[in-house]
């Protein structure tokens, strides 16, 4: 052996060390200058699919920009790697380095590529099944229909891989592949176009994806393994990036396989935005900010799905956060701070009184109370208010109502001994505040008569373990998981087996008839399971993402059920009531739809969102406290007229978002209006409409103003949504118009007592609107009476004008 003198092998060492100190600076700089996103210090490229998305930052100062779609890419050794549109493949095993550029800076970054081999034999779920996913092919659209297209059928997104293989080897005689000849497949041939494809082009030949799906093809088109990795997660970079409107952002995506490998699969990734008025993203990963807020960037990639967040700015972020007088308000003070937006002032007593009266227990205050509470001098008055509230009786029957819609209390599914039975037991729970966990576990444990146990019509409303498993898990776990019945969900983790596997609690769930003509008695049976309709197999019970129960597990199988779905390390079920609760308050949810909490659909507030939950967790599920929690908050209590910075914003809290009166509430503050009462038939006079214990009862105004029926569990059956109908009915129906002239009416006490005109003025504001008049609006109408030929008639106009207003359609 040649020896080599030592100042060789110093000097070879500092030089290589210098090389790698230059390399790894470069791609990690601390200053100013280019940058790569979240990467690593040498690009390893493993096997013969893997790749890897360059993505390059240029930092000035605080601020970062996107610029992987204005550099030069230089490779060192052409033959080892090759560069497409910022995205590196291997060619043959071997080190080489990247050199990006831009103007007059640039970085290097070393590459290695391993694991090349002459005839690659791709896997079948790994490899060939993202690829059809990427291209559209597994779609609802084309052949993941439930039909399929043309004679060909995928299962949806690939959730079903043996019988996506069998469909493309096997089916139409094996005519969609051709293993001598790769490139004359159909499965190559349609896509690429190159005989007439009714989906259009999804593939373009000769690309990566195309030469994948080849060597697929020329292996011999191996199927599924059972010793193929599972992705166990996804990691979107950059997780978060602020960007102005008009910025533009490309993604990396890297999924961790059960194997411990992690790697690069952007280019077999979908990317969708969660909201278009944010954010615009491209199928290839590059979003484009279009409007101000925050919007999420969905990634899909098999069956699994993250997020990244694209903020942008209403205005410079401010320097100073404001205080807040709570931990809500804290958290929700450095959202807006970090969106430039500065929150509206409180707003005034009255309309706080107002809010607080419709929110809490559905109906206006009377003027004598309006006109206490605007005298009070208490700086604490409008948390008594709220606390007194809880005491009144229509808080009970505004909640039992509110309880209702969403159990779907109706006498159409329960007859109506056991409409009488359920909404007893509802009205007791909100009277006596029963911890959600314990009014949860009380419904889905419920057994025996529906005539003497209330919660037993839970399982009269929905009939059979697929029903109950739709019911519960989106009133109590905020997740439509109906679309997993037939496939693994298109939008969300939730795969088939996962739903059949929740609706094996309620397998032994029986009802049979009772004593009584129409009495039904629920009772769970000593066997009975849910089978498969894929695998045709029985399923063992288990919740999302939660271990089965063992095959020893004796008695009812829904106690274990209720054990997890009550458990405060339940991710589920305290969020989607504290998301609830939020929107009936603040007029949007954290998350929209309130009812849809998924990965796809983030919350506009997540630290907001985690913190309530915890709280309501840690408070024993305590539902009034955290109704006050809430309307203590400087956040309820702001004013809802816009200030210049924050008239753009729908979603984040910076003011009080003006929302619908709701159909109960308005009946009832129009009863109050007026002072003439709503009568519905079958029931006794007086009877305000939050006091109904359904909504069978015959009622025009309810019904035009978006009542629900009560079949489904969405909130989205309750329709608040203007309309012309409604609008002509103010103005110009028979009911207002009656009220506004009954005998018995506020307006004809009035004039009948001889009031003075400036008191009669001030009680038709304080009555119908919660305050006193403005000096304006005071004078206006004090010329309109005294010019009037008839009192009584310009008084019921003045009334009809203040009915018609926005002010009192609205809640603000």
């Amino acid at each position: 052996m040649t020896a080599v003198p030592v100042k060789t092998v110093v000097a070879s060492t500092v030089l290589a060390l210098l090389l790698f100190l230059t390399q790894f600076t470069s791609a990690h700089p601390s200053g100013n200058g280019l940058a790569l996103t979240g990467a690593e210090s040498v690009v390893r490229l493993a096997g013969p699919y893997a790749s890897y998305r360059f993505l390059v930052e240029d930092r000035q100062g605080t601020a970062v920009r996107d610029v992987s779609d204005a550099v030069r890419f230089r490779i060192a050794d052409p033959t080892v790697v090759r560069i497409t549109d910022g995205t590196v493949r291997g060619l043959r095993n071997g080190e080489t380095s990247v050199t990006i550029r831009k103007d007059d800076r640039e970085l290097t970054v070393p590459v290695q590529v391993t694991g090349l081999v002459a005839d690659p034999a791709p896997r079948f779920v790994t490899d060939v099944l993202p690829v059809l996913t990427r291209s559209g092919c597994n779609m609802g659209g084309c052949h993941g229909a439930a039909s399929g297209k043309g004679g060909f059928r995928l299962s949806l997104q690939g959730y079903d891989p043996d019988a996506d293989h069998e469909s493309i080897t096997r089916a139409a005689g094996a005519r969609r592949v051709n293993p001598a000849q790769p490139e004359n497949s159909l499965l190559l041939r349609k896509p690429t176009m190159a005989v007439p494809h009714r989906g259009g082009r999804a593939l373009e030949a000769g690309s990566p994806e195309y030469r994948l799906l080849a060597d697929w093809i020329r292996a011999g088109m191996p199927g599924p393994k059972a010793g193929e990795p599972e992705v166990l997660g996804l990691d979107a970079v950059p997780a978060v990036r602020t960007l102005p409107v008009g910025g533009r952002q490309r993604f990396r995506v890297l999924a961790r396989f059960s194997d411990g490998t992690r790697r690069d699969v952007t280019s077999e990734t979908l990317f969708s935005g969660s909201d278009s008025t944010v954010v615009s993203v491209t199928p290839d990963g590059t979003a484009t900010v279009t409007g101000k807020g925050e919007g999420a960037v969905l990634v899909r990639y098999r069956d699994l799905v993250t997020t990244s967040t694209i903020v942008s700015p209403f205005a410079p972020p401010l320097r100073t956060v404001p205080k807040g007088n709570t931990p809500l308000d804290r958290i929700l003070l450095r959202k807006l701070a970090g969106l430039g937006l500065q929150p509206s002032s409180r707003c005034s007593d009255a309309d706080f009184l107002r809010r607080a009266y419709l929110d809490l227990i559905g109906t206006l205050p009377e003027a004598d109370t309006v006109r206490a509470f605007l005298a009070d001098r208490d700086p604490q008055k409008r948390e008594k208010l709220v606390d007194a509230l809880f005491e009144r009786p229509e808080y009970t029957d505004y909640w039992t109502l509110r309880w209702g819609d969403i159990l779907r209390s109706s006498r159409n599914a329960l007859g109506d001994k056991g409409l009488i039975a359920f909404n007893r037991w509802l009205r007791d729970s909100v009277a006596t505040n029963k911890p959600w966990n314990r009014l949860t576990r009380e419904l889905v444990l419920a057994s025996g008569s529906t005539f003497d146990n209330g919660p037993a019509n839970y399982y009269r409303a929905s009939a059979g373990p697929e029903a109950l498993t739709e019911t519960t898990a989106q009133v109590f776990l905020g997740v439509r998981i109906q679309c997993a019945r037939c496939h693994n969900h298109p939008y969300e983790r939730w795969k088939q087996d996962q739903y059949y596997r929740l609706a094996a609690f309620f397998a032994r769930v029986r009802t049979k008839d009772g004593a009584n003509p129409d009495e039904k008695v629920i009772h769970t049976a000593g066997t009975g399971d849910v089978t498969h309709p894929r695998t045709k197999q029985a399923v063992t019970p288990a919740a999302l993402d939660a271990t089965p129960l063992p095959a020893t597990f004796a008695g009812d199988r829904r106690r274990a059920l209720a054990d997890w779905l009550t458990g405060p390390d339940n991710p589920f079920f305290a969020r989607i009531l504290v998301n609830r609760i939020w929107k009936h308050f603040m007029g949007q949810g954290l998350a929209e739809p309130v009812d849809d909490l998924r990965v796809t659909n983030p919350p506009t507030n997540p630290e907001l969102l985690d913190y309530l939950a915890k709280d309501f967790v840690r408070n024993g599920y305590d539902v009034r406290r955290l109704i006050r929690t809430i309307m203590v908050s400087d956040a309820y209590q702001r004013s809802a007229i816009e200030t210049p910075t924050n008239a753009a914003d729908t979603k984040y809290y910076s003011r009080f978002f003006v929302k619908r009166v709701p159909a109960e509430p308005l009946l009832d503050a129009l009863t109050v209006a007026t002072g003439v009462p709503e009568k519905f038939g079958g029931y006794p006079a007086g009877l305000r409409a939050t006091e109904l214990p359904d909504t069978t009862a015959q009622s025009y105004f309810l019904d035009l103003f978006g009542r629900p029926a009560r079949n489904i569990v969405c909130q989205c059956e309750r329709i608040d949504a203007p309309n012309l109908s409604q609008v002509l009915h103010f103005v110009n129906g028979k009911n207002i118009n009656a009220r506004l002239a009954s005998e018995n009416g506020r307006v004809a006490r009035l004039i009948g007592a001889k009031t003075p005109d400036n008191l009669l003025i001030e009680e038709l504001y304080l009555a119908a609107l919660s305050r006193y008049p403005t000096e304006e609006e005071r004078l206006d109408a004090l010329v309109n009476l005294a010019a009037a030929k008839d009192r009584r008639k310009e008084a019921e106009d003045i009334l009809w004008a203040l009915l018609n207003s926005k002010e009192f359609l609205f809640n603000h």
